[in-house]
């Protein structure tokens, strides 16, 4: 009678294995059966893109529009090399550009004008003030708000290309 239940053991954990594959072939067919019906019933139907005629005229080809107009032009200025106001000596290098009007008159007087009010402004910040996320944000903000008042009109905006600080 042992031998009797030691074949009938044996005979099961073949079994157990073979039941194991058929219930993870089971389980696949089950999840991937239920995913394409949750992602079928959850799509939005699109009608297809080319499916007639319409009235609307197609998208303008070329680049969208940005924040500045298209016919601005960008003018760097050479990097600024200012210390700043900190107790341990920090200089900072600043590259800048300013996008004008097309057409606007005595740039080179303008970019003069943009670098001395930048250099000016960096003289009187301390590390603390640019640092992190935030500081930078307001520093951005603060050059590009002076460029503006001090352009006059004429400039759009004022683009940082890189900061060092050492």
């Amino acid at each position: 009678m042992a031998k009797d239940k030691r074949k009938k053991d044996e005979s099961n954990a073949g079994g157990g294995i073979g039941g194991f594959v058929i219930a993870a072939l089971i389980a696949i067919v089950l999840g991937a059966g239920g995913g394409g019906a949750y992602g079928y019933l959850l799509m939005p139907d699109v009608a297809p893109q080319n499916s007639g005629p319409t009235d609307r005229a197609p998208p303008p080809a070329g680049p969208t529009a940005g924040r500045f107009p298209g016919d601005a032009i960008e003018l760097a200025i050479p990097s600024v090399i200012t210390d700043l106001n900190s107790e341990p000596a920090v200089r900072a290098r600043l590259d800048v550009s300013i996008i004008v009007v097309h057409g606007t008159p005595q740039t080179t007087t303008l970019l003069g004008e943009v670098r001395e009010d930048v250099i000016a402004y960096l003289k009187g910040l301390s590390l603390a003030d640019i640092q992190g996320v935030r500081g930078f944000q307001n520093l951005r903000e603060q050059l590009d708000d002076r460029a503006r008042v001090r352009g006059r009109g004429a400039i759009l905006g004022l683009l940082i290309g890189g900061l060092v600080l050492e």
